[in-house]
């Protein structure tokens, strides 16, 4: 799915929050949305997402405005997954993923064995299958971040935004959920917290004070000036032979 934004924008009273943001975003690429904490991140992913009320500029789902779609329409393409979900303490880790179903269902097409199975796969992939009857309340920050990435997977969306989903996560959930997310067959867009995790995007963008002020190939994007300007950071990049990636090493400027 291709999702193209032009000159969107929110302000929290005399404050632009986002400001003049356009991108495109083609069917099947993973973007990565870096920036500093209050750059503007989760809200401008909020607005691609459609879930941002009074924001200016429009969004297009392959060239369909999103302002004409409804929202059980938009539900059916977009999967949006926050930093913190608030979800009933009452409900059990299955009922949170089958939530990702509704957007499916109606009266003529009822909760079936096809949509169980939907489920139970989406918490394979996040190897939550073995505490699918545990209570949403006992669950820890990690392992809840798990079951919501599940019950977006359980959405079978052709787009998928995801706000740091690492947050809470150990490195080895960390490094699986991106693994995951890499071979989907979608197109996604993920603010992420760590910049050697964004070296692993098809593109990056660079949120700066509510702008969009850099977009490109990652190893285009992240270079050592431009860090410096915006995390106020000196990073020297390292070649690891082991599969020819290069990590970022950071030291406090």
């Amino acid at each position: 799915m291709k999702l193209t934004a032009t000159s969107l924008g929110w302000r929290a009273g005399s404050r632009a929050i986002v400001e003049d943001v356009s991108v495109q975003i083609e069917p099947g690429e993973t973007f990565g949305l870096i920036g500093p904490n209050g750059s503007g991140k989760s809200t401008l992913l909020k607005l691609l997402a459609g879930l941002a009320k009074r924001g200016k500029g429009t969004v297009h789902l392959d060239d369909r405005p999103l302002a004409d779609l409804s929202r059980r329409e938009i539900a059916q393409s977009i999967a949006f997954v926050e930093q913190i979900a608030d979800t009933s303490e009452r409900l059990t880790v299955r009922d949170v993923v089958e939530l990702g179903r509704t957007p499916w269902l109606s009266a003529l097409s009822p909760f079936d064995d096809h949509d169980r199975s939907i489920v139970m796969d989406a918490l394979q992939a996040v190897d939550m299958a073995d505490m699918v009857d545990q209570a949403w309340a006992t669950l820890s920050g990690g392992e809840r971040q798990r079951v919501q990435i599940a019950r977006a997977l359980a959405q079978r969306p052709r787009l998928l935004i995801l706000d740091e989903p690492t947050n809470h996560l150990d490195i080895h959930h960390q490094m699986t959920l991106l693994q995951l997310v890499s071979r989907l067959p979608i197109t996604i867009v993920m603010a992420l917290h760590d910049l050697n995790q964004a070296m692993n995007c098809d593109r990056v963008g660079v949120m700066q004070s509510g702008r969009l002020i850099a977009c490109g190939p990652p190893a285009e994007v992240l270079t050592p000036d431009r860090l410096a300007e915006v995390f106020r950071i000196r990073a020297t990049p390292l070649f690891d032979p082991t599969d020819d990636s290069t990590v970022l090493h950071f030291h406090c400027l």
